[in-house]
């Protein structure tokens, strides 16, 4: 903020500079004594003034305007009587510009002065994220679609639908690498269908919440709240008349960190509190991992991208659940938003919470759009 008012009260202070200095210049033209010039300097002031670019009466983008020589002028003015009641008005000379090619210099002068780059404002429904979701997370809002079979000899297709977007930011605009705070609204609903039994729903977690976002720098942070629960598909419990269904649902706190010590790579951190709870469902939960996405050689081609997250509940124990990803990526130039295509490799409790006593173990090829 402090950074924000020096450097717009530098543009203030340096506009001033230009006004005044060309308003005291128009103003010692127009009060000059007359000076006494032959035609040969007359023309060769006119000559030398079209040489340089312009014509008499027209304004280049900068003016410098000569001073005058007063003492010529004094002795001058004591040769020559002026009859009493009359004025005479003070003549310039060839090369002087008049007093409207000034004003119109310092017009234009004023008007190419750019503005700060990177001022913060306030600004409704922003592009881009201050603080993006993580690439390897498996319940983070997104779209994606994985095709994965497991250690039993099942097929299974875990497909999110969502997204997070910025409601209101006080910041930097646009999406490449805004700062300031940032509210988000983010939702999704993260489903497994069974791929050998008709593509049966096997569950589905759903998520919603909100987020205030801060990013200075190398530097990100969030803190918000988020609704999540998990339901049976009914395709399952027919199948499954034994299964005990749960009603897993929590209320969560959540506070996160984000560190980008270069434009490849990133590292965080995040802890979440329930704070209403049942099914199974327990306190605490810490997540941590890190991300490699080189920057393009330039804006049409594709990167690669590497990805490690690992999730501890404490409903299991704080068993780590570990995600692995690799491969290709596209990521828009001035959305920031990013496609990719490539492998996960998922092992330890599963992220599908209605079986969260479950042991995931597999290899699988995905594709993920990510805001």
């Amino acid at each position: 903020m402090a950074m924000s008012m020096m450097r717009r009260g530098a543009l203030i202070d340096l506009r001033c500079i230009i006004l005044c200095s060309c308003v005291f210049t128009v103003v010692a033209v127009c009060n000059a004594p007359q000076t006494v010039a032959d035609d040969a300097s007359v023309a060769s002031d006119s000559e030398g003034a079209i040489e340089n670019g312009f014509a008499l009466g027209e304004a280049p983008a900068f003016v410098s305007l000569p001073l005058l020589d007063t003492t010529q002028n004094d002795a001058t003015q004591n040769d020559t009587e002026t009859p009493v009641g009359s004025a005479a008005l003070p003549t310039l000379p060839s090369s002087y510009l008049p007093a409207d090619a000034v004003e119109q210099t310092l017009i234009r002068t004023i008007a190419s002065v750019q503005p700060v780059v990177g001022e913060r404002d306030w600004h409704v429904l922003p592009d881009g994220l201050m603080y993006h979701s993580y690439l390897a997370g498996p319940q983070e809002p997104r779209m994606s679609a994985i095709l994965f079979g497991d250690d039993d000899g099942g097929y299974f297709w875990d497909a999110t639908l969502g997204g997070r977007v910025g409601f209101l930011r006080y910041g930097t605009p646009g999406a490449d690498d805004p700062q300031g705070f940032q509210w988000d609204f983010e939702g999704a609903v993260i489903t497994r269908l069974d791929l050998l039994n008709s593509e049966d729903v096997e569950s589905m977690d759903f998520r919603f919440g909100t987020l205030l976002t801060w990013a200075d720098g190398p530097w990100a942070t969030k803190f918000g709240y988020f609704h999540l629960s998990s339901h049976v598909g009914d395709e399952y419990l027919i199948r499954n008349p034994t299964f005990e269904r749960i009603n897993y649902v929590a209320e969560s706190l959540i506070y996160g960190v984000s560190y980008t010590p270069s434009d490849a790579t990133r590292v965080y951190g995040e802890v979440v509190a329930a704070v209403k709870k049942s099914g199974g469902a327990k306190r605490m939960q810490f997540q941590t991992g890190a991300e490699w996405t080189p920057p393009v050689k330039h804006e049409r081609a594709v990167a690669p991208f590497a990805a490690a997250n690992f999730v501890f509940h404490e409903s299991t124990d704080y068993h780590a659940s570990t995600t692995l990803q690799a491969g290709w990526s596209y990521q828009g130039s001035k959305s920031d938003r990013r496609l990719r295509l490539g492998m996960q490799y998922g092992n330890g409790p599963t992220s599908q919470f209605s079986f969260y006593e479950r042991y995931d173990n597999y290899l699988g090829f995905g594709i993920w759009f990510d805001y």
